[in-house]
């Protein structure tokens, strides 16, 4: 059996949810609740379908992915779903130019690309429960982040659960190398996960600068931002 949390009831009085893996049978149920993240496009989570298509394996639930469900304990019913893994843009940014560092990137840096409950099932913690389940799950696999893009009107939400919420991501790479990524109508959180990673403010930089995510890589407190490269 996959592993599950604890049964958690709802707050509200409603029924009560367990969160498991999702697996291939979940596949119709799944897709149609995780839809209701990103409701403009039409198939906004097609990679799911391979994903939960394959073999379950660790580290999380299928390798490097992870696909959650949270399951009405009375019906059966999925009414909540999450989808994460590394981040895509670090299989296309030009600075990650090492397989090395790309393979050594994916076991540090998790992604939560999206997750929804079904609208008859909110306001009864179950969005805040996933997170949380998905954060247990990188944290206990050695991830020292974790990012994720939402809309502007999520900002509290995400502050309250412990991120840092903006419009870029900066990584601190050894070397002292630096990478970004922005994006133009989201925005883009982080929450550390280790205690040797945390969002750094650095004076010239534009904005905060995670650090200690990779041997090699801590900033020391009179670390610079000369507008190019770090200076240390």
């Amino acid at each position: 059996m996959p592993p599950s949390v604890p049964l958690r009831p709802s707050p509200s009085g409603g029924a009560a949810f367990v969160i498991r893996d999702a697996g291939l049978a979940d596949t119709g149920a799944f897709m149609a609740v995780i839809a209701h993240a990103d409701p403009a496009n039409p198939d906004p989570f097609g990679m799911a379908r391979a994903i939960l298509a394959s073999r379950p394996m660790p580290p999380l639930s299928h390798h490097r992915n992870l696909a959650l469900v949270a399951e009405d304990i009375t019906t059966g019913a999925v009414v909540g779903a999450l989808l994460g893994g590394p981040p895509r843009w670090l299989f296309t940014h030009p600075g990650i130019d090492r397989v090395s560092l790309r393979e050594a990137l994916t076991t540090r840096l998790g992604m939560i690309n999206g997750f929804a409950v079904h609208p008859a099932h909110r306001h009864q913690g179950i969005g805040a429960a996933l997170l949380r389940a998905a954060e247990q799950r990188f944290t206990q696999n050695r991830y020292g982040l974790v990012t994720l893009d939402h809309q502007p009107d999520l900002d509290a939400f995400y502050r309250r659960r412990g991120y840092t919420v903006d419009d870029a991501l900066l990584v601190h790479l050894p070397q002292q190398r630096l990478i970004g990524m922005t994006v133009d109508d989201t925005r883009m959180s982080a929450k550390p996960l280790h205690p040797a990673v945390r969002l750094a403010d650095v004076p010239g930089a534009p904005h905060r600068i995670i650090t200690g995510l990779l041997p090699g890589a801590s900033l020391p407190a009179h670390a610079r931002f000369d507008g190019n490269r770090l200076q240390y």
